[in-house]
């Protein structure tokens, strides 16, 4: 009767570990505006610095945004910790876990804030393979593709 009750405590004071489980990828294809939770596992086509500029206080602000692309499309990386710019190099194989779509000027960006994560692709996990050169489809660039917001005059 004592394990049963150790077992108790341990779960209410939560010690317990929860069970984790394997993230489901998807394609760039399949993306929309309001992606949440998206991981895939891509290629870098492109990257390319948009903003480096010095604040009053003396800090600066980089963002950079790769071009990111698989066996279905690519869209736009936005790139703003130096961690990112360090993985984010051309031809690099990446897995991008937990990211979410955000819109800016009517176009998709994929972006990872600090619930998210990109980390250098690895065989020893066994999740499926990043596009080579040739697989990479960047003709279906879903970043240019323009969205425009719909407001609905009954919903008040």
């Amino acid at each position: 009767m004592s394990d049963t009750n150790t077992a108790k405590e341990t779960k209410a004071a939560g010690t317990e570990k929860p069970k984790l489980r394997k993230p489901n990828f998807t394609t760039i294809e399949a993306l929309e505006p309001l992606s949440r939770t998206v991981n895939l596992v891509c290629r870098v086509a492109d990257m390319q610095v948009v903003m480096d500029t010095k604040r009053v206080d003396g800090s600066t602000v980089k963002i950079a945004e790769a071009t990111i692309a698989d066996k279905t499309g690519c869209m736009i990386l936005t790139c703003r910790t130096e961690e990112q710019f360090k993985l984010c190099t051309k031809g690099a194989d990446l897995i991008v876990r937990n990211a979410h779509v955000r819109m800016h000027r009517g176009h998709m960006r994929l972006g990872v804030d600090k619930w998210g994560l990109i980390e250098v692709y690895d065989e020893k996990w066994g999740y499926s393979k990043p596009p080579t050169e040739e697989e990479m489809n960047l003709n279906n660039n879903i970043s240019n593709v323009e969205y425009e917001e719909v407001v609905d005059d009954q919903r008040k």
